[in-house]
């Protein structure tokens, strides 16, 4: 009954979220101070909250939990522990509770090093505090009065702040690694950045996404820094990249596999969420997911980038992608082609979304919306086939939504490629 007392609560905080998007940027001038204070008590408040219809913090504590025992993740599945007498009554309560039991971890080594460092005792409290401080940071370092609607909007995003801070979704550490790298790009730091954008990638494979951030600032070199600038970016990105390999190879230097075919297989016999399919199903087709959306998008950039004035034209292009969220969009329909749309696997956009606000709530819907995946079969009380399984009004309800939010974006490109060709004909005719 708690559980859903908190979703419900979720569920109306964020309707006033998505009016709070809608303010003028000089609310949040105002309001500053306040608003910076709202996000480190609303953290703080969800530290007493335990975590809500989820169950991944409990690998999370498992998994620290051998890394400190001297014991690979990637070589011993939970279920091997099942039994095993010289375990307390505490310690079989949270391997009893890991999803999956018979996989080895998928996640990477500065994850599991990150866990083995944060879980110590099993403490959620205590991965939770780690989360805040490093987050915490991250956000004093970009925080700017004078820009303060996009920093503000993340900060106080409810959404985040609860896959985060109650369920404990470790997503928050690329986040942060996010915010960083954008200041070392502001500061010029090119090492900085490219080693921080080589952590993000090494925690999950999505974040080489963040890459393409750096090529406004590329373009402002003089062209004979391009190159020498991009090969020491590049290698400082293998570095961040490799750098955790490296390290838990010499502390278990029989590790062969990083986790890379269980995340392979993983993505073949596992599904979740896909809100898309019975949409495609009704027209007697396979499941395209987000594919014919996907290929629009990219077809539709490509219009616009042809329309715009030779003279300058990557620089206007860059301009339009920046107004357009070009990243976000194009960042929310690669996910969507996944076989699993876990809601936490989103909160990776939520910067994207920050860095180029506007007072459109779209793509904060597109993210609200993904909370629907929570209500299972299980959890309604409906028949179920399957622990995750999701039913087709649910599935349908999240698909009206993505298709109406994605409809009313592709009309403003359109309303945009209107207006480019009627400026490209006014100046053809001279």
């Amino acid at each position: 009954m708690d559980e859903w007392f908190f979703f419900v609560t979720l569920i109306v905080v964020t309707f006033f979220f998505l009016k709070l998007v809608t303010l003028p940027p000089s609310f949040f001038k105002t309001h500053f101070k306040s608003i910076v204070i709202l996000g480190f008590v609303l953290r703080i408040l969800c530290f007493l909250i335990p975590p809500i219809w989820e169950d991944d913090w409990a690998r999370y504590l498992w998994e620290g939990h051998l890394i400190r025992q001297s014991i690979s993740p990637y070589e011993i599945p939970p279920i091997e522990f099942f039994g095993d007498s010289s375990l307390d009554q505490f310690t079989n309560a949270i391997l009893s509770q890991v999803n999956h039991p018979e996989w080895t971890t998928i996640y990477s080594p500065f994850v599991l090093v990150y866990f083995s460092l944060f879980t110590y005792g099993f403490s959620t409290f205590l991965l939770k505090l780690s989360y805040f401080v490093f987050e915490s940071i991250s956000f004093l370092s970009v925080t700017d009065k004078h820009h303060a609607k996009p920093i503000l909007l993340y900060w106080t995003c409810p959404i985040l702040i609860k896959e985060v801070y109650v369920n404990l979704h470790f997503e928050i550490l690329i986040v942060s690694f996010f915010w960083l790298y954008i200041q070392f790009l502001k500061q010029k730091q090119w090492k900085r950045s490219a080693f921080t954008l080589g952590m993000m990638v090494h925690t999950k494979f999505f974040a080489i996404l963040y890459g393409a951030v750096i090529i406004p600032y590329f373009l402002l070199l003089k062209r004979r820094q391009i190159f020498l600038s991009l090969l020491s970016f590049f290698g400082s990105a293998i570095a961040g990249f490799s750098l955790f390999y490296i390290l838990y190879l010499l502390i278990f230097p029989e590790t062969k596999d990083f986790g890379f075919s269980n995340l392979h297989r993983f993505g073949d016999t596992f599904t979740f969420n896909q809100f898309f399919e019975p949409v495609w199903s009704f027209f007697h087709t396979i499941n395209l997911r987000s594919f014919p959306f996907l290929f629009s998008f990219i077809l539709l950039f490509v219009y616009v980038y042809l329309l715009l004035p030779s003279k300058n034209r990557g620089k206007r292009f860059l301009v339009l992608c920046k107004q357009y969220q070009f990243l976000f969009y194009f960042g929310y329909f690669l996910l969507t082609i996944l076989p699993v749309y876990n809601p936490w696997y989103f909160l990776t956009l939520i910067p994207l979304i920050s860095m180029f606000p506007s007072k459109n709530i779209t793509p904060w819907v597109l993210i609200f919306s993904l909370q629907l995946s929570y209500l299972t079969n299980v959890r309604l009380l409906l028949p179920f086939q399957h622990f995750y399984e999701i039913s087709t009004p649910i599935l349908l309800l999240e698909a009206s939504i993505s298709i109406t939010c994605i409809l009313q974006y592709f009309k403003q490109l359109f309303i945009l490629l209107y207006n480019l060709s009627n400026i490209s004909n006014i100046a053809s005719k001279g």
